[in-house]
């Protein structure tokens, strides 16, 4: 049976839990909610060109803009809040297929989104509220395959698949996007700024662009991202087989009860008890409290229990050190989505690390993912982390361009932990010169009780949606970093659906005041850590 595909979390009304092409379509993308308060309006709105709108974007059809052909032209209405648009599809052998939206106001930014998981379908909707609604043009991809034809991960048997899947599909995509936007826009397109944002595997595509291609956009926001994605994959593997050791799995229940635990321990450090624990870096608990002193019960954990809880917890290597991965940080939320995606060993964890064993690592889809040795596969695995890994802190490149960088992070995202992107940001830095040179270029946000790229009603409490778009584009245009401004972050799920809180700088944290609406973001201050 086909299953829809799975990328990085944005319609929360769409919500899918099969996950079939990405190995992650219950991703949830577009979530409404406030955007960041105060900084410069977006620039006016551009006059659409002369000519009706439905000839303009007939026009489109069957026409090669860089060896893309566009092969569908619709135009939707304008509506209460959104303008109207043209949208075309172009498509490139072998698989790579791209959609370029072209609102009739244009308001002359252009916003490349990106994917997530496997990739193989186009997901167009931005994880920053209002880009539709402001007029934005802006792009999107496959990322070089079709997931109705390679489910999950079956497309890397093909190598150029897997090549425009690792880093070949933007580039090739946003030369023929541009020659679009020309052809409907004019020569004002030059004048543009582009900007890529993405979640997840769309923000190991934000970092890739700046590494590896740093003259194409003039800023990247990076949402959660992949980009250590070697030992991540890896890691999914080994809770796995920590999970399959006899009497090692963790229940549902027994699942709850680390989540309690940690709630129990931490949640008042950053001043209020409202289930997010915002100042992770503080809670040290002691997992050896939850051992069961007399019989197997749901509130306590066996000998062989806890090992899984500390291999959850603890930084991991893999064949011998040569794949690390850092530690997830005792935040809560374990509970989420118990039998999916964010689950300890959850059917997410199964198909992310059992297709990646087999298709990307042992080439060989008849493969026991729990079986195969890391270390038979080095080379392997050495010229996959060559082609997909976003991993380089020498950002010269891009900087030399004056290009800048958003990194964000939902502490309680259980696929891909905090701590790698607070890894990666910190040898940007260093890479830098320091913190001085840094902060001319990147910034770094973390957004406390948020789960992978969006929020599950069991797992954290905190908000998830937040305009990253706005601030990345005035420190563009106007020089005005995002963090001279307030950044506020809404909930866009019950329980809690409206609660709001300030976007900190990394390693600030949302400290509550003492007094005041806890569901209101003016009642906490970020506090640096003492």
């Amino acid at each position: 049976m086909k299953m829809a595909p799975l990328t990085c979390r944005r319609d929360t009304h769409r919500r899918i839990t099969s996950w079939s092409v990405v190995a992650a379509a219950a991703l949830l993308a577009s979530c409404g909610g406030s955007g960041s308060g105060g900084g410069n309006s977006p620039p006016a709105l551009f006059p659409s060109a002369a000519g009706s709108a439905q000839a303009a974007c007939n026009s489109f059809l069957s026409r090669a803009f860089e060896g893309a052909t566009i092969t569908q032209a619709t135009l939707t209405p304008q509506t209460d809040t959104t303008p109207e648009t043209c949208t075309v599809r172009g498509e490139m052998p072998p698989e790579l297929a791209f959609e370029v939206k072209l609102p009739s106001s244009w308001n002359q930014r252009v916003l490349f989104i990106g994917g997530g998981g496997f990739d193989g379908a186009i997901y167009p909707s931005a994880y920053s509220p209002g880009v539709a609604e402001s007029g934005y043009a802006t792009i999107a991809t496959n990322h070089g395959h079709d997931a109705a034809k390679h489910p999950n991960g079956s497309f890397v048997m093909d190598p150029q698949l897997l090549q425009d899947y690792a880093d070949g599909a933007v580039p090739k995509v946003l030369a023929s996007a541009k020659a679009v936007l020309r052809s409907r826009y004019g020569e004002s397109v030059g004048r543009s700024k582009f900007v890529y944002e993405g979640c997840s595997g769309g923000g190991r595509q934000a970092l890739i662009q700046a590494q590896r291609h740093p003259d194409l956009f003039d800023g990247v926001i990076a949402r959660a991202p992949a980009n250590a994605y070697t030992g991540q994959f890896l890691w999914y593997q080994k809770i796995l087989k920590q999970l399959a050791q006899p009497e090692a799995g963790l229940s549902i229940p027994k699942v709850k009860t680390l989540a309690n635990f940690m709630q129990s321990q931490c949640d008042a450090l950053d001043g209020l008890k409202d289930g997010i624990i915002s100042h992770p870096e503080a809670c040290k608990p002691d997992l050896a409290k939850l051992r069961c002193t007399g019989a197997d019960a749901d509130s306590c954990l066996t000998d062989a229990q806890l090992a899984s809880a500390k291999v959850l917890y603890e930084p991991t290597d893999v064949a011998g050190g040569r794949y690390t991965w850092p530690a997830f940080p005792y935040v809560g939320g374990e509970t989420a989505d118990d039998a999916s995606w964010q689950a300890i060993g959850g059917t997410t964890f199964q198909i992310l690390g059992g297709d990646y064993m087999k298709y990307f690592v042992a080439q060989d889809p008849s493969a026991d993912p729990l079986n195969v040795d890391p270390l038979q596969y080095t080379n392997r695995l050495d010229h996959l982390a060559r082609l997909i890994d976003a991993v380089n802190p020498d950002l010269s490149g891009f900087r030399a361009r004056n290009g800048k960088m958003l990194l964000m992070h939902g502490t309680t995202d259980w696929l891909i932990t905090q701590n790698n992107t607070t890894d990666y940001y910190r040898k940007v830095v260093a890479a830098a010169g320091g913190q001085a040179a840094a902060d001319r270029f990147v910034e770094y946000y973390v957004l406390a009780g948020n789960d992978h790229c969006a929020a599950t009603p069991a797992g954290g409490k905190g908000p998830d949606s937040v305009d990253l778009v706005t601030p990345m584009f005035d420190w563009i245009e106007t020089g005005t970093h995002p963090s001279a401004r307030e950044i506020v972050a809404t909930r866009s799920v019950e329980p809690g659906k409206g609660m709001q809180r300030p976007m900190c700088r990394h390693p600030q944290f949302p400290k509550y005041n003492g007094t005041g609406d806890p569901d209101a973001a003016s009642s906490f201050t970020c506090t640096s850590p003492s």
